[in-house]
């Protein structure tokens, strides 16, 4: 570690007097937090206890691509509000929520108990769903929803690895003044990251979310990468439908796709829409695997380490639900909800489709 190259934090009369703290910081959390201490923002971050004493002790460790890894030593890190002193807290001038979206009722009811009202909130996760459980849990406290489009990594605690050269963030206001989102989106394009601002959060969250669903649950119900279940015909097909119900549902609820830092969803949207199926099967294998930077889909991750509670509650799930309300089908969205729930609660064995991939596609026959 003596060798990398080190960035001190500034201090608290040479940086911006609004300390920023990070609720969950695990991947991109940290990297959220390392880009803004970069900048010279004041930051904590709340985690696992293990990574944060990482950081306490030997700094955060920032690795990109092309680039030397740099460590971060001007971060606080704490595994809980309970670490931090009162004067800390009072400090704190903008709360960036990056727990998964099942985790948010919980870590806003903390948030809220420790925080001054008039400091506000910014929920940034995957899914849809995640703003109107913070809204509903904190009253009047000025709350924005954001996006990221950057790919990022824990490969071992204390350290944040952010292949993907491309990528930024989206930010819109729930319940803020525009000035907050102004502010707010000032003081995040000063980490030098790019930052999109938005109008209306559902459409941004929406948006996002056909970026999210594309290899993503179905190769963690079948053991495959992104590029081999989008090269085998019948599970590409399944992909597809999922991808068009959900389009489907957004337009119902009166919504279009945006486009987001580094993803033009639109242009996305339009080809998987109306491209026939035999043309999409030859490009997107490597199209929807490049965009992940050879990480492994989120949802397989979280299966394969036995996490009971999975994010495809907010990401399939919420086509599903949104799907019945309006009174638009989606067949594909539930047979993958529903079997990747069941496995991540064990009623499905989790190599259930492992050696059948095509097993998973009865229901639809």
């Amino acid at each position: 570690m003596a060798s990398l190259p080190v960035a001190d934090g500034l201090s608290m009369a040479e940086a911006p007097a609004q300390r920023v703290v990070i609720v969950g910081a695990g991947a991109m959390g940290s990297l959220v937090g390392a880009r803004l201490a970069q900048a010279g923002v004041p930051v904590t971050l709340l985690g696992r206890p293990e990574p944060m004493r990482a950081v306490q002790e030997r700094g955060l460790v920032l690795e990109r691509h092309w680039r030397r890894p740099l460590v971060l030593r001007g971060l606080r890190a704490a595994a809980g509000w309970g670490e931090l002193a009162a004067e800390e807290i009072d400090a704190i001038g903008l709360a960036i929520l990056t727990t998964k979206v099942h985790d948010t009722q919980l870590a806003v009811a903390d948030l809220a108990a420790e925080l001054a009202p008039q400091v506000p909130l910014v929920v940034l996760q995957n899914g849809v769903g995640g703003a109107e459980i913070a809204r509903a849990e904190i009253g009047s406290r000025p709350l924005l929803a954001a996006v990221s489009t950057m790919v990022a990594s824990q490969p071992r605690p204390g350290v944040v690895r952010s292949w993907s050269p491309r990528g930024g963030l989206g930010l819109a206001p729930v319940q803020a003044p525009a000035k907050l989102l102004f502010h707010t989106a000032r003081l995040l394009a000063s980490s030098g990251l790019p930052v999109q601002t938005y109008a209306g959060y559902r459409a941004m969250a929406w948006s996002k979310l056909l970026l999210n669903i594309l290899g993503n649950a179905v190769p963690a119900v079948v053991s495959r990468s992104p590029e081999r279940v989008f090269g085998d015909l019948p599970l590409c097909r399944l992909e597809l439908a999922a991808f068009r119900e959900a389009l489907a549902v957004m337009r119902a609820l009166g919504l279009e796709p945006v486009r987001l830092s580094g993803y033009p969803v639109p242009a996305v949207a339009w080809a998987i829409g109306r491209l026939p199926v035999p043309i999409l099967h030859r490009f997107l294998p490597r199209l929807v695997g490049g965009g992940r930077a050879g990480k492994k889909p989120s949802l397989q991750m979280d299966l394969e380490r036995g996490r009971r509670a999975s994010e495809v509650e907010f990401l399939n799930g919420a086509v599903v639900r949104a799907g019945r309300e309006l009174g638009v089908p989606v067949p594909a969205n539930a047979l993958i909800h529903r079997t990747l729930a069941a496995m991540a609660q064990g009623t499905i064995p989790r190599d259930a489709y492992a050696g059948n991939p095509h097993g998973l596609l009865a229901p639809l026959r």
